[in-house]
């Protein structure tokens, strides 16, 4: 648990920790340093102030001495009062010896210093009154003994700062040891903490880059696209962990985005190889049932058409028996191509033009025909499947006019509006029943197998027309059937725009 704790401690604590201890080890050294010349100072200093108070103190004396002969020589006021200054100053310097003197060698002879000053300050005293009183042998006999103790203190000071000046030499070698093995400690210290702060920002280093360079390393293995990719978390603080989960998360999340991918694109293709076959399957129905639609040509209407036209060749000069036979021809020859074949509605126009020429000429006046086509070429232009005008104006004739004892019209109109080609069949002739008009659009439920409304010359009925226009449109609402007034329409509402076609087309390019 404790080691769990520490791992858990962010880079930011144990940058601060390192630090803290850095500066610690530093300010430890510096410390030691700074105690160690303190002391090495005090003690040099100790042995100066020493000798500069045993000096200072002898200066004093000599000075009061001479202050003493001037004043006994000459009673100035100004060497008097030089003399009591004096013999201040010596007091103070003799009490601070006195507080300052150790149990020593030394400390006893600074006592006997400091009774002899006192001693010595006392008979200058009394040797100044008895000159001030004009006892001339008091004040001689005073200033006799002041002589010798003046001589034995000098004497004796030289001697103390003899003895200084030996334990100083004495003692000098010593700090200079002191100074050399703290100094040689010093730069021990610096080296250790020195080598210390090294380690541990060695360890440091490689407790951070160790991690980092690992997570590198899987970084650029996912990079090449291995995404399964082992990772190894290295738990070295909270940092680091975080971006090992992060980075596992990431690469775990992108594996699983690359697999959802492969398998989604798997499923398209399977779709689209479904798509295809269906389509496949779809046109070879379609081009089955159109080429079964194709193999119904009413023979007799061949036959019925030769007849006519030899009929007329007989009756008629060369020139009316050509255009009937080559209206036929074009009839016949535009059957010929095949319903999987796209017409435009011009190719449309100009095959019902020929039918409708064959009608009028072996029905004469019984069948009018007039056509409204404008010449605008997306109209002309406009992709239709075959076959689809003439079944639907056989139908006008066959179930409308032919039924009427005067005869009628059919018309073919075509207009274009909002986007689509309207084509309008219209005829004269009997009411078309509504429930008719229900079965061939689908509208009804109700369905007849016998009710078929075929041509006679194609065997293309109605609903198959209707059937194909939906399957190429991909519409439902292509035709509608108007019947009143003595005239049935059939409307085709076709759009410009084919979807179905572009539908083909985009997906024939993304195959």
């Amino acid at each position: 648990m404790k080691n769990r704790k520490r791992r858990d401690l962010s880079y930011r604590t144990k940058l601060t920790s390192f630090f803290l201890l850095a500066t610690a080890i530093t300010i430890i050294v510096g410390l030691y340093n700074y105690i160690s010349s303190r002391m090495l100072m005090e003690d040099m200093t100790d042995l100066l102030n020493k000798s500069q108070e045993l000096t200072a103190l002898y200066k004093e004396v000599d000075e009061i001495q001479n202050d003493l002969e001037v004043y006994l020589s000459t009673r100035s006021s100004e060497s008097l009062q030089s003399f009591y200054n004096h013999s201040n100053s010596i007091s103070s310097d003799n009490d601070i010896l006195k507080q300052d003197a150790e149990y020593s060698d030394r400390g006893v002879r600074i006592m006997n210093l400091t009774g002899m000053i006192e001693h010595y300050l006392k008979t200058l005293d009394e040797t100044i009154v008895d000159k001030r009183n004009r006892k001339i042998s008091d004040y001689t006999k005073g200033y006799q003994q002041a002589v010798k103790e003046y001589n034995f203190i000098g004497s004796y000071i030289k001697e103390i700062m003899s003895s200084d000046l030996s334990d100083s030499a004495q003692r000098y070698q010593e700090i200079q040891t002191e100074a050399n093995n703290s100094t040689v400690l010093s730069y021990t210290m610096f080296g250790i903490s020195f080598a210390l702060i090294l380690v541990i920002i060695v360890l440091f280093s490689y407790e951070i880059t160790r991690p980092i360079t690992k997570l590198s390393s899987y970084a650029k293995e996912v990079s090449e696209g291995n995404f399964e990719v082992d990772i190894t978390e290295e738990g070295t603080s909270s940092e680091i962990r975080v971006l090992y989960r992060a980075f596992s998360k990431m690469t775990k999340s992108i594996r699983e985005y690359i697999n959802e991918l492969k398998e989604k694109e798997r499923l398209e293709r399977v779709l689209i190889q479904e798509k295809y076959d269906n389509l496949k399957m779809k046109n070879a129905l379609h081009e089955a049932e159109l080429l079964a639609l194709q193999s119904q040509v009413n023979p007799h209407f061949i036959f019925n058409s030769i007849n006519i036209g030899a009929k007329v060749a007989m009756l008629q000069g060369d020139s009316v028996t050509c255009e009937y036979l080559e209206n036929f021809a074009d009839i016949f020859r535009y059957n010929l191509k095949g319903l999987d074949y796209n017409a435009t509605l011009s190719e449309e126009v100009n095959n019902v033009s020929s039918y409708m020429s064959l009608l009028t000429t072996r029905f004469g006046d019984f069948v009018t025909f007039h056509m409204d086509i404008p010449e605008d070429p997306d109209i002309l232009e406009f992709k239709m499947p075959r076959m689809t005008l003439q079944p639907l104006t056989e139908n006008a004739y066959i179930h409308g006019i032919s039924k009427l004892e005067e005869g009628g019209r059919i018309e073919l109109k075509v207009i274009k509006e909002k986007g689509r080609v309207v084509i309008e069949v219209s005829n004269s002739g009997d009411h078309f029943p509504k429930e008719a008009i229900e079965r061939i659009l689908g509208r009804s439920k109700k369905v007849e197998k016998s009710h078929g409304q075929k041509g006679h010359t194609t065997g293309i009925g109605m609903d198959n027309v209707l059937k194909r226009l939906r399957l190429f449109y991909d519409k439902k609402d292509v035709m509608n059937i108007v019947s009143k007034d003595g005239v049935t329409k059939v409307i085709l509402l076709l759009p410009i725009n084919n979807k179905r076609e572009v539908d083909n087309n985009q997906y024939e390019n993304a195959i």
